[in-house]
């Protein structure tokens, strides 16, 4: 699907044109109520989306801020709404029309038996649930790309006019995620995220709150150890040849200054911080497998290049191995420092300069860990719907 004006114009216009269907039908039966919620909520995020395309020159500008792989997938995605909005029109034209089938012009003879095909058959739960919830996946991953473009300027202002639609319903704790943060070696930034939210689980747990999360792993992106994806990684269209790094064997400690900077410290002073310190301090640096967007629900990025890098994979493997390694709301593409702002575009969460042990090295990575620490909670709060413990475990 092209990315250009007309093209998103003509996915938000179709997306106007399905919310006005459903509005004006009288009598749906719940399910496709609920779907027809789903498209408001959609429809929420496009409609100031429109005047943002329409801005030219802020558009372009924002535009410009993706890199290729991102552009790519954004394509796909507004192609993947546009198909679920074209599935949702017709789910509620023949509906309001009666028509039980188009390829025969088989038309209902009682609106109440309209009802229960719809409901029972054409319809059934499982249907419209699997088509709601890929519609509320894309309506995340567009949101994730309007902040990458630092779109809000534009749409934030519109989008508080828009009268807010029921919240798509998620039981408190009713499932759990598993999250995967990668960098180029997974002797960093990525141990230090793992190690943060780890200890901010078990706090939160210890507080007998709400937590969602299950697995929370680190790795490498260019490091061999562990994967099984290296030829994909080596032959990877890059959008820029300065995004391949070196790949490496793999199997290193992670830096000792970066864990003392998340553990050398009175924060989260109980037990399990010690247990937490042994343990990945003796751990060694893994790559990528190629279920990584299959088995995770979020991949956390630290840059906008490792961002499109990680993009670029997903669509690769699942070019390659299809289903096996690919599956419909999962693998989520996050850029960690999305979070450190309520609006604004990303701020980059880079290596600090100096990484050796010593009074510079320990001093910055301070600073970066304080810097990830803010972002996650910020991820946690958003996506997770964390409550954060009332008073954090300090020695006093």
């Amino acid at each position: 699907m092209a990315l250009d004006p007309g093209t998103i114009l003509s996915v938000i216009d179709l997306i106007k044109q399905t919310v006005a269907l459903y509005e004006r039908i009288d009598g749906l039966p719940q399910q496709m109520t609920n779907l027809g919620r789903r498209m408001e909520s959609l429809n929420i995020y496009l409609v100031p989306l429109e005047a943002f395309v329409k801005s030219k020159n802020t558009a372009s500008t924002a535009y410009a801020r993706l890199f290729p792989g991102q552009k790519e997938e954004l394509a796909k995605l507004l192609g993947n709404i546009k198909l679920n909005a074209e599935k949702v029109h017709d789910l509620f034209e023949r509906y309001e029309k009666g028509i039980l089938s188009r390829s025969r012009d088989l038309v209902f003879r009682t609106k109440w038996a309209g009802q229960i095909w719809f409901s029972l058959v054409d319809s059934s739960p499982e249907k419209i649930q699997t088509l709601m919830d890929e519609i509320e996946y894309d309506r995340r991953i567009l949101n994730d790309y309007l902040t990458l473009m630092n779109a809000r300027a534009v749409w934030e202002r519109p989008i508080a006019q828009v009268p807010a639609s029921p919240a798509p319903t998620r039981p408190s704790g009713s499932r759990k995620y598993d999250i995967l943060f990668v960098d180029p070696y997974n002797v960093g930034r990525s141990i230090v995220a793992e190690s943060l939210v780890k200890l901010l689980g078990q706090a939160t747990l210890k507080a007998k709150l709400d937590w969602r999360l299950n697995l929370v792993h680190s790795a490498g992106f260019f490091v061999r150890a562990g994967s099984d994806c290296v030829d994909v990684i080596e032959r990877l269209n890059y959008s820029y040849p300065s995004f391949k790094k070196p790949l490496i064997a793999g199997g290193a400690l992670p830096q000792d200054v970066a864990l003392d900077a998340v553990f050398d410290n009175k924060t989260f002073e109980q037990p399990f911080k010690k247990t937490f310190r042994n343990s990945l301090s003796a751990r060694r640096s893994r790559g990528l497998t190629k279920d990584t967007f299959k088995r995770y629900d979020f991949v956390i990025v630290f840059t906008s290049r490792e961002h499109d890098n990680a993009t670029k994979l997903k669509q690769a493997l699942g070019d390659k191995y299809g289903q096996e390694v690919v599956a419909k709301g999962k693998g989520r593409v996050l850029h960690l420092g999305a979070y450190l702002a309520a609006s604004g575009a990303p701020k980059e969460i880079v290596v600090p300069k100096v990484t050796k042990p010593g009074a510079e090295g320990r001093q910055q990575w301070n600073a970066k860990v304080s810097q990830i620490k803010t972002a996650i909670k910020g991820f946690l709060k958003k996506e997770m719907e964390w409550v954060a413990p009332e008073q954090m475990p300090v020695r006093s």
